[in-house]
C-alpha cells in the first residue's frame, strides 16, 4: 500500500489534518482517502435515502450538517474515522469505510464498508475496500484486530470480508431484525499478523 501525500490534480483532497489528503492505494481500481466536509456531496446524501442500499444499515436520510457533524467529530475525538471509497478511473466517490468505533486500550475496532454507488456493485469493489481498509487500520491507526457484525441474510457484505481475508468468529441467533424478521449477525474479524503472527 502506497501513502501519496500529493493527489493528481484530477483527485485532490484536503491537507489540513494529519492524513486528510493522503490517498491509499496499491494499484487496484479504488483508493481509501479520509473524508472531509467537502466531499458530503449530495449522491452521499442520496446513498442513504435509498432504501437498497440502506437495507442492512441503521444510518437513513441523514444531512449535510449531520454527516459534516459525525466526521469531524470523530476525528477530533478519536473515536472513528471516516475514509471515502474512490474510483481509480474517475476519482469518483463510491462509498465509505468507517474505522470504529475504536477501543483504544486494547487496540481493536469495527471496520465498516458500505458502496453507496449502486452500480459499482457486483464488481468486487468492496472488497479491494475491506483490503485496503485492513491495512490502514493496522498500518496507519496501529490495530491489533478489525472485527464487524453483518445480518445473515447480507450474503455480499459476509463474501466480501471473508474474500477480503477475515473469518467468521461467531454467530449470534436471531440478533437482527430486517425488515420485522429476525435474521443471524455474523461476527467476522480480521487480525493484524504483527500481533497475531500464527495468522499471518
Amino acid at each position: 500500500m502506497s501513502a501519496n501525500q500529493a493527489p493528481s490534480k484530477q483527485c485532490t483532497g484536503q491537507n489540513t489534518v494529519l492524513n486528510l489528503g493522503t490517498k491509499y492505494e496499491d494499484g487496484g481500481r479504488i483508493y481509501l482517502r479520509r473524508l472531509s466536509a467537502a466531499d458530503v456531496s449530495q449522491d452521499y446524501l442520496d446513498w442513504f435515502q435509498d432504501e437498497t442500499v440502506t437495507e442492512f444499515l441503521d444510518s437513513r436520510r441523514l444531512t449535510r450538517e449531520a454527516v459534516i457533524e459525525y466526521i469531524e467529530s470523530g476525528a477530533a475525538q478519536r473515536t472513528h474515522y471516516m475514509y471515502g471509497i474512490f474510483d481509480a478511473d474517475s476519482c469518483r466517490h463510491i462509498g465509505n469505510i468507517k474505522i470504529g468505533p475504536i477501543q483504544w486500550n486494547h487496540l481493536v475496532s469495527d471496520l465498516v464498508c458500505v458502496i453507496g454507488a449502486r452500480e459499482f456493485w457486483g464488481k468486487g469493489l468492496a472488497k479491494e475496500a475491506i483490503r485496503l481498509g485492513n491495512r490502514v487500520a493496522f498500518d496507519v491507526h496501529g490495530m491489533r484486530k478489525v472485527s464487524g457484525g453483518i445480518a445473515s441474510g447480507n450474503i455480499g457484505s459476509i463474501k466480501a470480508y471473508t474474500g477480503a481475508g477475515w473469518v467468521i468468529e461467531a454467530t449470534m441467533k436471531g440478533h437482527h431484525l430486517i425488515n420485522g424478521e429476525p435474521q443471524d449477525r455474523v461476527v467476522v474479524s480480521c487480525f493484524n499478523p504483527k500481533f497475531f503472527p500464527e495468522r499471518a
